[in-house]
């Protein structure tokens, strides 16, 4: 009977040990900071919660998991107590596979917890990964999609519009479901206008319930582009139209990772209003009219040369021109788009070998890479100078300028002359001070009043009034200073000369530029902190990447002196000071001493932990 006791015993014991784990495999999430480091498997002990993950980078890359790393749930935070595959807080190399396995180990979450959220460096308002939502039901989660959506009825049947000039206000509006603010998930839009080419693109704000609107002045129809987080839509607007968008947040992220996308393959969008259709179809193929969006493109053309890397860009447009013309489920409009688009992406990848070749190495991450000799012979064009949509009106969907500058400059002669080229060719540079939101000065606006094309003209004057009617907005605010500093002060005499005026006093020194989307909010973290120690003078210092125009409308809302210092001065401030970005932050106590630095936003108490030091 003794034995038999201890043998029950001994059963109950094994029983609640089992008990007392839970193990969820590919758990489902809502939002992710990166697809860099995905969550395989999460196992609930009794004294540790075990989080196995892998982290997906460039080969030879150096990773760790931050030590202030933590699991939250319900607002309950659970710390990082170290992981196998790594040390805790050290750095790792990852193997030439790119991918590192790791278990990271926490302190234990309630057993009856329905998600969490994973978040690295919590208290920084540019956060490292984070993954919001992870569930532990092993479900996944339900975001609520309209009926009127999943019934939709859609035209296929509408023929592209004339690519004529006409301006008109174009609205883009819509709703992201599954979006909480907490996640920082980003909207940008970028639209392919002929004239005001903006590389950054314009951050749409996203309302708490997560609603958006943007309403932009369009010249002509043509492509724009909608990025949430990394994932990018192609766009199909028209001037006076208005595009409903609705996105679907957990499955566009799901779509990013390697652990879904091959098992989830729902819908990420959904479109109403002006060509609902077509938009909807560039939603699931506009990848085929892009060249560069071939898998690993930077990385497989590193120290290639000229004549290899035009038989494989070839070979990708040949196999995304097959696959449009294969495609009979497309509508017309679809088909004559994507393949002009996808005939102007060819054109300028082939002309545009040599910035490609040398970039890849910079842009894939590859290091060691020899450049290959960039000769070509006279023939290496022809190809391209035959393609279709040179001849078609279609051409000016788009960036038609770029072609107009490149008929005009290294092919010159090999195309006839449009009447429209000599007004482009004079409203481009007009367009590009306007996208630095730059106003027109008196001998440019002389320059606007010499073209003939009526919806040119109309598109760059709308322009250059929103930019003056801004800049008179701002200049009737308060709170902030522009100041000089002379272009010859040296990186080791800058911080010196910018807070000598204040000495006696506590100096922030905040390094940030318009560009720079972290350093943004981490300005708006630090709100609080300044309307608390309003006796530390706080000090903002941009570079000349940042465009004047656009820096004069932003400091407005930015209460404290600015600085717009030249790109030789910032640089040698970074060699100087050795921080690798922006944003950095000093502090100068009294004296105009150094007495804190760092890179990266550390959050909001531990600014004002420093602060409250001097």
């Amino acid at each position: 009977m003794k034995n038999i006791a201890i043998t029950c015993l001994v059963l109950v014991a094994v029983c609640v040990g089992l008990q007392a784990k839970k193990t969820v495999k590919a758990p489902y999430f809502m939002a992710a900071s990166s697809n860099q480091l995905e969550i395989e498997k999460v196992t609930l002990g009794k004294d540790t919660t075990w989080v196995d993950a892998k982290i997906y980078t460039i080969s030879g890359d150096d990773v760790r998991i931050d030590s202030t790393t933590v699991l939250q749930v319900a607002g309950k935070r659970y710390a990082y107590l170290g992981g196998d595959g790594f040390s805790k807080g050290l750095w790792t190399r990852v193997p030439a596979s790119g991918e590192l396995s790791v278990t990271l180990k926490f302190e234990p979450l309630p057993m009856d917890a329905e998600s969490f959220d994973f978040m690295e460096m919590p208290d920084a308002d540019d956060k490292g990964w984070c993954i919001y939502g992870v569930r532990l039901d092993g479900k996944k989660p339900a975001i609520g999609v309209p009926e009127k959506l999943l019934d939709q009825q859609l035209d296929y049947s509408l023929p592209l519009p004339e690519p004529e000039l006409k301006n008109g206000k174009t609205v883009i509006r819509g709703q992201i479901l599954g979006y909480n603010p907490r996640y920082g998930t980003t909207l940008n839009f970028n639209c392919a206008n002929w004239l005001f080419f903006d590389v950054f693109g314009q951050s749409i704000p996203i309302a708490e319930d997560g609603s958006f609107r943007y309403e932009t002045n369009l010249m002509l129809p043509g492509d724009a582009t909608l990025r949430v987080g990394k994932k990018r839509f192609e766009l199909f607007l028209v001037p006076g139209g208005e595009l409903v968008v609705t996105l679907n947040l957990p499955a566009i992220f799901w779509s990013e990772t390697r652990l879904f996308k091959k098992k989830e393959n729902g819908q990420l969008v959904w479109f109403e209003g002006t060509y609902a259709g077509l938009n909807t179809e560039l939603a699931k193929y506009g990848s085929l009219m892009n060249i560069y969006s071939a898998d690993n493109f930077y990385e497989n053309i590193c120290g290639i040369t000229p004549n290899q890397y035009k038989k494989y860009v070839t070979k990708i447009y040949e196999k995304y021109r097959e696959d449009i013309l294969r495609n009979k489920s497309l509508s017309d409009a679809a088909h004559i788009f994507l393949i002009t688009k996808l005939e102007m992406s060819y054109f300028f990848a082939i002309k545009g070998y040599k910035s490609n070749i040398s970039y890849a190495p910079m842009i894939s991450g590859k290091k060691g890479v020899k450049r290959a000799d960039m000769t070509v012979d006279e023939n290496y064009y022809d190809e391209i100078l035959k393609l279709d949509f040179i001849h078609s009106p279609n051409i000016r969907y788009g960036s038609y300028p770029d072609f107009v500058r490149v008929a005009t400059g290294d092919f010159k002669g090999k195309f006839e002359s449009e009447p429209i080229w000599e007004d482009i060719l004079r409203a481009k540079p007009l367009g590009d001070a306007l996208a630095r939101m730059k106003p027109l000065s008196e001998e440019q606006l002389l320059t606007l009043d010499s073209i003939a094309e009526t919806e040119i003209k109309k598109a760059l004057n709308i322009r250059n009034q929103k930019i003056v009617d801004l800049l008179a907005e701002s200049a009737k605010k308060t709170g902030y200073t522009i100041c000089q500093l002379d272009t010859a002060v040296t990186a080791d005499n800058l911080i010196a000369t910018i807070t000598r005026p204040y000495r006696g006093k506590v100096v922030l020194i905040d390094m940030w530029n318009t560009w720079c989307g972290p350093c943004i909010r981490a300005m708006k973290s630090l709100q609080l902190v300044k309307e608390e120690l309003k006796d530390v003078v706080y000090v903002y210092v941009a570079d000349e990447s940042s465009p004047e125009g656009k820096w004069k409308i932003t400091i407005p809302d930015i209460h404290g002196m600015h600085y717009r210092i030249t790109n030789e001065q910032s640089s040698a401030m970074g060699k100087l000071y050795e921080y690798p970005g922006i944003p950095t932050y000093f502090i100068v106590d009294r004296e105009g001493n150094i007495a804190y630095k760092v890179t990266g936003f550390p959050g909001a108490e531990v600014i004002k932990k420093e602060l409250s030091k001097l």
